[in-house]
């Protein structure tokens, strides 16, 4: 096992952090997919939380459980690059390799992989003809482009999507062949288009997401980001589970370290019926991310959740909030657990907090309207009802949400109005209907059948 330690920036300029940000996660894919059978890489969120935290390589080691440590600074003058990287061997924190490279920016695709096949060759990894050969693609881009792109993926990383699909497309704009530029563009517009965000409908987002990601695989077809994108256009839009579960499998395989794909996969095979293999995914995304509170808290967490163990996913979203109070999606995930397990007022309580954190967003205040019905307070649910017809008049507003609350009132026939709604617009988490505890009062209805039926999915 292997870390890739943020690259220091030493431009002296703080608006350069992006580029070393970027050039460190280039750098944990590069090395992830070079021999995934013989190395294992921690994957970028673990490795992130390393940054300036001033510890010691052993103690580093001694957490993440990891065998070798690269480590490295970047300096950006102009159109120049300096790259300095170090192999360290943890047990006795031996430099087993160190080199510095000063190149045009055009070049530092090259770099990655001149750094990647002196590692390799430091740790004695047999590189086949296939990993020679993939090393060497990419090696020279437009400078300007994968300038923007980086900029792209720290933005889209900070959950600033609408900042990092304008950086993207505008690589793009600079070089119509870059084919890291469409990964970035497609992984962009699947997440503007899907809850908790939900910036955009799917109708719009998908199409958009599913072109450029297959633009993308056709310039270049080993790139794991891009087949995971396309992966969740195909499960959560075109319902295509054999496509889906056949994308999201290459991606895995091309880049074992990359835990997106591992943590969507996971959601696919618990969709199509198969929770033991979801759990599967999800340990093996922890073995790569073992720091990463989005696999540890809620990917677990919802494994408990829709295996209908409350207690144990209640413990786990409340580790998950307390560690990071700032982010909705903990407190919203709380709240669902919460009104499962029969405990109305904490699910209240942890609705309203996520509705503030989120800037009223469409989901959370969905979450507080289910809680105020699971409780009985039905003209208060009522209210939330009419304040989502208002907000649907200026921007999306998934009809799943109104079904949720519909199906907490006991109106069935309004709640498969709503999911009937749902299904047209192909929102997009209406897949998971076949799982998620919330639409459990709807399952005897024959009317519920025959929706799992048209989307082909078991019931």
């Amino acid at each position: 096992m292997l870390v890739v330690l943020p690259f220091e920036n030493l431009s002296n300029n703080p608006e350069q952090e992006f580029f070393s940000d970027g050039l460190t996660e280039e750098m944990i894919t590069q090395l992830g997919s070079l021999d995934p059978e013989r190395l294992g890489v921690v994957a970028r969120t673990t490795a992130m939380r390393y940054k300036r935290t001033g510890k010691s390589t052993e103690r580093i080691a001694e957490e993440l459980k990891v065998d070798y440590i690269v480590e490295g600074s970047v300096r950006r003058e102009g159109e120049r690059v300096r790259i300095t990287a170090q192999l360290i061997q943890a047990r006795d924190e031996t430099h087993l390799w160190a080199e510095t490279y000063e190149r045009e920016l055009s070049g530092v695709l090259a770099i990655q992989n001149e750094v990647a096949q002196q590692i390799a060759g430091a740790l004695a990894l047999e590189l086949l003809p296939e990993e020679r050969e993939k090393l060497a693609r990419r090696t020279q881009v437009n400078p300007e482009a994968y300038y923007l792109y980086l900029e792209g993926r720290y933005h889209w990383n900070n959950r600033n999507l609408a900042k990092g699909t304008e950086y993207f497309q505008r690589a793009i704009e600079r070089d119509p062949g870059f084919a890291l530029g469409y990964a970035g563009l497609a992984n962009s517009y699947v997440m503007l288009g899907s809850t908790p965000y939900d910036a955009l409908p799917p109708k719009e987002a998908m199409p958009k997401a599913k072109a450029a990601a297959l633009k993308a695989l056709e310039l270049d077809e080993r790139l794991a980001e891009a087949h995971t994108a396309l992966a969740h256009t195909l499960l959560y839009y075109d319902w295509d589970w054999a496509g889906a579960e056949r994308e999201f499998q290459r991606a895995v395989e091309l880049n074992p370290s990359y835990a997106t794909a591992r943590q969507w996969y996971a959601e696919y095979l618990w969709v199509r019926g198969r929770p033991e293999e979801s759990l599967a995914q999800i340990q093996l995304a922890l073995e790569r991310d073992p720091s990463s509170q989005l696999v540890t808290h809620f990917e677990l967490g919802r494994h408990y959740y829709l295996s209908r163990e409350y207690g144990q996913a209640i413990a786990r979203f409340r580790e998950w909030v307390e560690m990071d109070p700032g982010f909705f999606l903990g407190h919203f995930d709380l709240g669902l657990a919460y009104a499962q397990a029969g405990q109305p007022e904490e699910a209240i309580a942890a609705f309203r907090r996520a509705m503030e954190l989120s800037g009223r967003s469409p989901l959370c205040l969905a979450g507080l309207g289910y809680a105020y019905a699971r409780a009985g307070r039905a003209d208060e649910a009522r209210q939330v009802l009419a304040e989502l017809d208002v907000l649907s008049k200026r921007r999306y507003v998934s009809a799943l949400y109104r079904t949720a609350i519909y199906t907490a009132l006991g109106e069935k026939d309004q709640a498969f109005a709503w999911l009937e709604r749902a299904v047209e617009e192909r929102s997009t988490y209406v897949v998971q209907v076949n799982v998620e505890p919330v639409f459990d009062p709807l399952r005897s209805d024959p009317r519920f059948r025959q929706l799992l039926r048209r989307m082909n999915l078991p019931g």
